[in-house]
This record gives structure tokens, sequence and C-alpha cells, in this order.
């Protein structure tokens, strides 16, 4: 296999420093010492950081923004023969109860495809693209025009998106909504006035800018389900220099019952 593929030996090297954990910190976890570590160390890091993480909530530093979830699934998905040359396929994490500065997500879901291990001197975790799918409630979406204008409130009636204005509930502005990179795209289509529609025609859309995002993360789509909406977003590409100091940290974080890894 190295004279196949020669950078196999330099992503070993790496790799090995990486992973060249302190025994203190190996044991807090459950971790054989790395010179024990069978098979592909990394993947067994995931699996036992897991075992710690999931149905806890914990609070993450993502690019200084801070956010709090609880985690329900981390998977690693790919052979273990890719694995062990630094090939991950894909990496798929869920959780539930998102919150960051104001706003929250039901539920998140973040699909990482192609991710890999760059070698180097200093190794670099590569994943393209990143794709992000969540769940806002109706309540939490009302919450944040509320915060664009506080006399507007959001409300869904049969699957539609209503924008209405405090304390005159007989009008409503019937909306389509849709995901338009950094902000949303709101075109309207109808006026309620108590049990009448008059459809909308000709009326431009305008845009309501997203609250600060972890990342480069683009709006794709938005979409309305029971109870409130589907958003969904795209990352093209994300990476991360890895170094032993930056994991020793995480696992620190992760005995300490706080995660504030610095991603």
């Amino acid at each position: 296999m190295a004279e196949r593929w020669p950078w196999v030996e330099e992503w070993k090297r790496s790799l090995t420093e990486v992973l060249s954990l302190s025994s203190a910190a190996a044991a807090s976890l459950g971790l054989p010492q790395a010179g024990l570590l069978a098979g592909d160390p990394f993947t067994a890091i995931v699996d036992t950081a897991r075992n710690w993480l999931i149905g806890k909530k914990r609070t993450f530093a993502f690019a200084g923004t801070e956010v709090t979830l609880v985690l329900e699934d981390l998977s690693v998905e790919g052979s273990d023969l890719a694995k062990a040359v630094g090939q991950y396929g894909q990496i798929r994490i869920c959780a539930r109860d998102v919150e960051w500065d104001a706003f929250r997500l039901d539920r998140l879901e973040v699909e990482a495809r192609n991710v890999h291990l760059r070698p180097g001197t200093k190794p670099v975790l590569v994943a393209a693209p990143v794709r992000c799918e969540a769940f806002v409630s109706a309540a939490a979406a009302s919450r944040w025009l509320a915060g664009v204008s506080p006399r507007l409130e959001l409300a869904t009636h049969a699957g539609v998106p209503q924008v209405g204005v405090t304390g005159a509930p007989w009008v409503r502005l019937e909306v389509e909504a849709g995901g338009e990179g950094k902000s949303i795209r709101v075109v309207p289509r109808a006026l309620h006035l108590l049990d009448r529609r008059v459809s909308l025609l000709g009326i431009p859309a305008y845009h309501l800018p997203l609250p600060d995002l972890p990342f480069d993360v683009m709006l794709t789509s938005v979409e309305p389900a029971p109870g409130g909406f589907v958003i969904r977003g795209l990352l093209a590409e994300w990476q991360r220099p890895l170094s032993r100091a930056d994991i020793e940290r995480l696992l620190a974080a992760i005995r300490a019952g706080r995660d504030e890894p610095d991603t």
C-alpha cells in the first residue's frame, strides 16, 4: 500500500502525533494508550466521545458563538480500509434543543460528506460539502420575527405561513418563504381580511436578514411543516487544522461536562 500511495506513511506520522495523548487523557475517556490503539484511532475517539455526550446538554463554541444543544447521534460512515488511511466518508450529527444568542432550533441534522484528514506538518480535517437541516417551531420563528419588528407575529394556518400584526387578528398576510443565502426571501401571496382571501399578484419579494450563523452556511430553502418550518443550508467546504493540543483540549472539555472547542 505504501508503494502505491506514498502519502499514507506521511498521514500515519501526522496522525500519530495528533493522537499521542497523555496517559491521563486517554484513561479518563476509557481509551487505550496510543501505542496500543488498534485499527483507526480517530473513529475510536469519536465512538468513545459519543458515549460521553449523547443525551447530555452541552455548550460548544463555534466560530466565537456559544451554542447549547443536546446531542442525539454522532456517526462515522465509511469502510474500515478507507478509515485506516484517513478517508472517513460521511459524518452525521443529530441534535435537539439547539440554542445560540436568542435563537432556537428544535432539531438539527448535519451531514458532512467526503470527510478526510489531509496530511502535513499539522494535519487538517476537511469536509465537503456540509449539509444542514433544521426544524424551527412556529413559536420560535414568531419570536425571531418579533425581533425584526415587535408588531409582527408569525403563524401557520393549514400549513401556510401567515404574518399578522399584534392587536389586529382580523388581518393577515399569507406569504411564501424561501432560502436566499444569508436571508429569507418572503413573497406575499394573499391578504386575509377576516374570512376573505384576496390574492396578491406582482408584489415583489422582500428579504429578512438571518441571525449570524456559525461558519459560512448559506440558506438554500425554507419549507412549511406541521408546527413550524424546515430550513436547509449548505457549506461548500469546512476545514480545521488538528493538533495534539486541540484533541487534549476537547477531551478535557468533555470530561469537565462543558464542550468548548475553538472550532
